[in-house]
């Protein structure tokens, strides 16, 4: 037997035709399937419209309105975040484009290779003069100043350690605050 239909007449609340509630009722006399259903349907109807209504808590709204603004800023700097990436990407593009198109490729990947071959050369011939001057420095001052420039990099980093606790803690505490004055 198909109960799809009885089913669906249960468990709607639309109103049912004269002719709907009398087959809907015929079939509930001779169907315990239906039957369990219809019950459990009115048992549950009744159980809801029973239950206490919860008010909110004094504030609800306010946290909510602040919340939802968060979440909108964070959809804001999502999207441009997106638009400037995507941007950034179709810029890149076109410059391939242009590179491909306008058959200076070779010219400037060879004018690339030779800013780079510049760039570490410059930097090999800075470290090395580098070398040579720390070289130059008796042995004493170069540990001395060694120990010196740890010390002071141990204090910038229990410095920077302070500085982020402290403001992690200054912004649980103003999170927290809201919630215990509207309660």
């Amino acid at each position: 037997m198909n109960h799809k239909q009885y089913e669906k007449w249960i468990l709607d609340d639309s109103p049912l035709s004269a002719e709907e509630s009398e087959l809907l009722k015929n079939h509930l006399a001779s169907c315990s399937v239906c039957q369990k259903l219809n019950e459990g349907w009115q048992k549950s109807l009744q159980g809801i419209h029973s239950a206490d209504q919860h008010v909110p808590t004094a504030g609800f709204t306010a946290r909510w309105q602040v919340k939802l603004q968060q979440e909108q800023r964070k959809r804001t700097i999502v999207r441009r975040r997106i638009i400037v990436f995507s941007s950034l990407f179709f810029l890149l593009l076109s410059l391939i484009a242009y590179i491909l198109l306008s058959g200076s490729f070779a010219s400037f990947l060879a004018n690339l290779i030779t800013l780079t071959t510049q760039i570490i050369l410059f930097i090999t011939k800075g470290l090395s003069e580098l070398t040579m001057l720390i070289n130059g420095v008796p042995s004493i001052v170069r540990w001395s100043l060694g120990i010196f420039m740890i010390g002071v990099a141990n204090m910038f980093i229990i410095l920077l350690t302070y500085i982020i606790w402290k403001a992690r803690k200054n912004h649980r505490e103003q999170q927290e605050a809201p919630a215990y004055a509207e309660e």
